[in-house]
């Protein structure tokens, strides 16, 4: 899978699991403690950084971007996540049996 419908996929598993987390009020099982509302902010800021297959031909933002962001569109949400989003990211393609391969921190 490449980087534009990778960030798809992941943003919609992160939906199904923010509307899990709101109606059951508890956070995912990897979260730290209790507070679901801050897993839910943490999941949708982790995801509003990742590219999306609907914006891959995106006009004005392809010719802004650096090149090693087209390239790998993933770069920068994988090189803003933190150590738990990378995690999640893997984990959630790994379950889905989707092969992606992460790019290299810069």
């Amino acid at each position: 899978m490449d980087d534009w419908d990778a960030g798809s996929f992941l943003k919609n598993i992160a939906m199904i699991e923010i509307r899990a987390m709101a109606r059951r009020a508890k956070p995912l099982e990897m979260w730290t403690n209790e507070d679901y509302v801050a897993c839910i902010a943490w999941l949708a800021d982790l995801c509003h950084n990742m590219p999306d297959a609907s914006l891959r031909r995106g006009g004005i933002r392809e010719i802004i971007r650096p090149r090693s962001h087209r390239e790998r569109p993933f770069l920068h949400a994988w090189n803003v996540a933190d150590s738990m989003g990378r995690e999640w990211i893997i984990d959630r393609l790994k379950r889905e049996g989707v092969s992606w391969t992460p790019p290299a921190s810069m």
